[in-house]
């Protein structure tokens, strides 16, 4: 009998000694966890933001880390689907211990995601624009997600008034893909601001998820004459959408979101010469001599240039959460949480150079974004800059 406790003492003592053994390899760093669209039509948006986060992990850890502990960054496809993106944030929050996650800049997806963030209580700092991912109603902000780039409301409203102040224009038409959030809150901002200003938009247009023939509505489109066409999609939706616009012969001025800057876009148009003056919005002046030096490194670590804003996205949000953990002392959900809502005047690569979180709704307070526009040559090239 006393061996036999003797025994269940040392096999007791073991299990305690191994658990502790893993608290404290566990505790020697910090888990932060990404989710990104690494394969599909987006992939190489999200394989260049995570490459964009793994940069800045690097550069953390090579410089001491966070609180005398290296980074961890573990990284999953959501491949696409907002269910999948629900189910690697579990994963990364049962099974890896992220203590905060970055992405997605799906909004589709987040807004899967974010009443599982509300219940599980770790933190999600992401880019996806639609407000409801940070505010479900009004006067309700979900306490676990943050948004880090102007809000799709911001960013519709700022191309409708460059289309009023700068372009002079005073008709529009909006061709919106109603299965993508992302596209409809945008829309919807750039009607209302639009109307409300002295434009008037003749045409707003829903396509469903998935269309890729566009000729019924852009005939409809085409007979109303505006001046010019939002299209806040995807790269490649918006790309075919002006492919099949000129082939009916509308020339009206195309305007459209941060996801017309990419080549998927030129691509799925055709050819440079179709895409020319176009506009877009964009969080990034690529040729800003602040971002040379980074613009380098980058290089210099993948051998290819950056191409996408998704890049900054994946940089910016680690060194966004870098600070919310500095602020807080330790590296617990929690503290993180009540650090990103604190979170002010952290220097970043996108905007102006800084980032200050309205702790009411989530967002960033009056984050600018550029202007940019197409050329015939294929290259974009900055207009202004302008705050929401």
């Amino acid at each position: 009998m006393l061996r036999r406790a003797a025994s269940i003492l040392a096999i007791s003592a073991l299990v305690l000694l191994v658990a502790g053994m893993g608290i404290s390899a566990q505790a020697d760093v910090i888990v932060i966890g990404e989710i990104a669209a690494l394969t599909g039509p987006t992939a190489q948006q999200g394989l260049q933001e995570r490459n964009g986060a793994v940069l800045a992990v690097e550069e953390i850890n090579a410089a001491g880390g966070v609180l005398g502990k290296q980074i961890k960054l573990i990284t999953y496809d959501f491949k696409g689907q907002p269910a999948e993106g629900v189910s690697v944030y579990r994963k990364l929050v049962q099974q890896d211990k992220a203590v905060v996650i970055v992405g997605t800049n799906f909004s589709n997806v987040n807004l899967a995601m974010a009443p599982v963030a509300e219940q599980l209580k770790v933190p999600v700092l992401s880019n996806a624009m639609e407000p409801a991912v940070t505010t479900p109603e009004p006067g309700k902000v979900n306490k676990y997600h943050f948004l880090a780039q102007p809000s799709s409301i911001e960013q519709g409203a700022i191309v409708a008034r460059y289309a009023l102040d700068e372009l002079k224009f005073k008709t529009a038409a909006c061709l919106v893909n109603k299965g993508n959030s992302f596209a409809t809150s945008q829309a919807e901002a750039f009607r209302d601001y639009f109307n409300a200003n002295g434009g008037k938009v003749l045409d707003y247009i829903e396509v469903p998820a998935g269309a890729v023939d566009f000729k019924a509505q852009l005939t409809k489109i085409k007979a109303s004459n505006p001046d010019c066409i939002y299209i806040p999609q995807y790269a490649q939706e918006a790309g075919l959408q002006v492919k099949q616009a000129r082939e009916l012969g509308i020339t009206a001025v195309v305007l459209g979101a941060n996801t017309l800057g990419v080549p998927p876009f030129v691509e799925a148009a055709g050819s440079n010469a179709i895409v020319a003056g176009t506009y877009f919005i964009n969080n990034v002046h690529f040729g800003d001599p602040r971002l040379a030096d980074f613009m380098a490194r980058y290089e210099k670590r993948y051998g290819e240039p950056v191409i996408t804003t998704n890049v900054f996205f994946g940089y910016d949000n680690v060194y966004i959460i870098k600070a919310a953990i500095e602020k807080a002392g330790v590296a617990e959900p929690e503290a993180i949480r009540t650090a990103l809502e604190n979170t002010k005047d952290v220097k970043i690569l996108q905007g102006a150079g800084t980032i200050t979180l309205d702790p009411n709704t989530h967002r960033p307070v009056d984050m600018p974004a550029w202007i940019f526009k197409w050329e015939a040559d294929g290259t974009t090239v900055p207009m202004t800059l302008m705050y929401p």
